[in-house]
């Protein structure tokens, strides 16, 4: 069966040419893995011109031979359309499909995805499994060009190309293809990291495991030593949760944030005293989350109603003036106006997504789930405004307690439907610890522990500076403050607890906390 190796060199570049793994680059290693892949006519490069040249020029350095195709940007079909071309031109019969940006793609892996492909006649073959990045995609000559033409059908063609493009285009249609999957031996995905070396936390991590001297060509070895590197699980933070208005409204069942402030400063977050962030404090944490992150979600609700701060606007510019950062707004959406939708939209459009806090599908149990502040017929409206200005990206939130488990049903149904926006998020109930009582009527919690997501992937900002270990711990176990220290240094102090996570070993709230295995961003 001969194949051709399409190379898609149309994400960010600026890591894929670092020489860290030895005397190369995550793109040499791509090349090198090209060369061996079995009965091969040839590799294509299809890059931007971001790419092009680089591509074009370490190529050469690595005495590989190549053909580059050039766009501006690459859209779903296009890609599509030029993996059809290209096997037509060649007389390949199927092309095996990777990113450019992959130093960890597997040999073996490949030879038995091409041989599962060959044997049962498939359409489409991939590995299941493995983390992104060890594994290609393999596409027959004639299925592509059936793709290119649903992904226009399904009004898809024209998007940008994104790394789960194809897979996610077939399962608009599945059962009309032939697809074979070659399983792992275990499932590593559910730890969530890549190998790919577009983003600086994926850079991060195929560094880790190149550096720990693993076996990189046994992918099974690989997989298992990522596992157990605290460097590969925990790379930069990928979710930001700031603290910038102190006030919280009505008297939502499961917070415990207003007696636990009390606790602690000795005055409610809605007195005179009560600490509330300022927009000079505000500005270099946000260079600090840009520089040590590059890409991230700022969220302005740790707690508190963020719409009462005075300035909010100002935060959400300030937020999606850096590149890589958008914003996260949860809100009781009492305080939603068009105006205030008009002004953010000119800025933020495309870079903030919009969480209502709604707990209940009628006014008597909005009542007993978040008090006397407004009502439900508010926050529908709220979501209504926030959809017409920013489409897609408005999610009506509920809470699941033993209260409102009754009415959770009607919830998803109303909100779910088309016709009310399709957005709904379903969040589990929190105790925080214990601090609260059990009123979970499900419990989601997996069979067996696996490394907490929050202190990998989060960090949480309180309106003072403070920075605790985690969210859960409320106002306590600060580990430094963000307004006299580095962030980064900061994060740094984060990772002994997560080693120890890994090995079992935790802090007290952290063996009664059931949110290590919920996921942010």
């Amino acid at each position: 069966m001969k194949t051709v190796v399409i190379l898609f060199a149309g994400f960010s570049g600026h890591y894929a040419f670092e020489k860290s793994f030895g005397n190369f680059s995550a793109y040499d290693s791509t090349l090198l893995w090209a060369r061996a892949v079995h009965e091969s006519v040839g590799t294509v490069v299809c890059a931007t011109k971001e790419n092009a040249a680089r591509c074009k020029a370490e190529a050469r350095k690595n005495n590989a031979a190549v053909t580059l195709i050039e766009k501006d940007a690459w859209t779903v079909s296009a890609l599509l359309e030029t993996i059809s071309h290209v096997c037509a031109e060649r007389g390949a019969d199927a092309a095996v499909y990777a990113a450019f940006d992959c130093p960890f793609l597997n040999n073996a892996v490949t030879a038995d995805l091409l041989d599962a492909h060959k044997t049962y006649v498939a359409e489409y073959t991939f590995a299941d499994g493995y983390p992104y990045g060890m594994t290609p995609e393999i596409i027959d000559k004639d299925a592509a060009g059936i793709l290119a033409a649903l992904s226009q059908q399904k009004k898809i063609g024209g998007e940008i190309v994104k790394r789960d493009s194809i897979m996610s285009l077939l399962k608009t249609d599945i059962n009309s293809f032939e697809i074979e999957t070659v399983l792992a031996p275990k499932d590593w995905r559910l730890y969530r990291y890549a190998f790919e070396c577009s983003t600086k936390a994926g850079f991060y991590s195929c560094r880790a495991v190149y550096d720990s001297h693993c076996d990189t060509d046994n992918a099974e070895a690989l997989c298992e030593k990522a596992v157990r590197l605290a460097a590969v699980l925990k790379t930069v933070p990928a979710f930001y949760n700031v603290h910038i208005e102190p006030v919280e409204e009505g008297s939502v069942v499961y917070s415990p944030y207003k007696v636990a402030y009390e606790k602690k400063y000795g005055t409610a977050p809605s007195s005179q005293n009560a600490v509330r962030m300022t927009l000079e404090q505000f500005l270099p944490l946000v260079k600090q989350m840009a520089t040590l992150s590059e890409n991230a979600v700022v969220s302005l609700s740790a707690w508190g109603e963020p719409l009462l701060h005075p300035q909010f606007i100002d935060f959400v510019k300030a937020v999606v003036a850096e590149n890589g950062l958008s914003v996260l707004v949860e809100t009781n959406g009492l305080h939603i106006t068009e105006s205030l939708c008009k002004e953010i939209k000119a800025v933020a459009a495309g870079k903030i997504i919009w969480i209502v806090a709604l707990d209940a599908a009628t006014e008597a149990m909005y009542k007993k789930m978040r008090g006397e502040a407004g009502t439900l017929l508010q926050a529908t409206e709220a979501v209504a405004l926030l959809q017409t200005y920013f489409s897609e990206n408005v999610y009506p939130q509920f809470v699941r307690t033993n209260e409102n488990e009754c009415e959770l049903e009607s919830f998803y149904r109303y909100w779910k439907d088309e016709a009310h926006g399709g957005n709904v998020i379903i969040q589990k109930y929190d105790s925080f610890c214990t601090l609260l009582p059990d009123w979970k009527p499900a419990d989601l919690s997996p069979l067996e522990r696996n490394p907490c997501w929050h202190m990998r992937r989060d960090m949480t900002i309180l309106a003072n500076g403070d920075v605790p270990l985690c969210r859960e711990f409320l106002f306590d176990n600060m580990l430094g403050n963000a307004f006299t220290e580095r962030i980064e240094s900061i994060w740094e102090k984060i990772t002994p607890y997560v080693e120890r996570d890994m090995n079992g070993e935790r802090e007290e709230a952290c063996r009664k906390c059931d949110e290590y295995y919920t996921f942010n961003f």
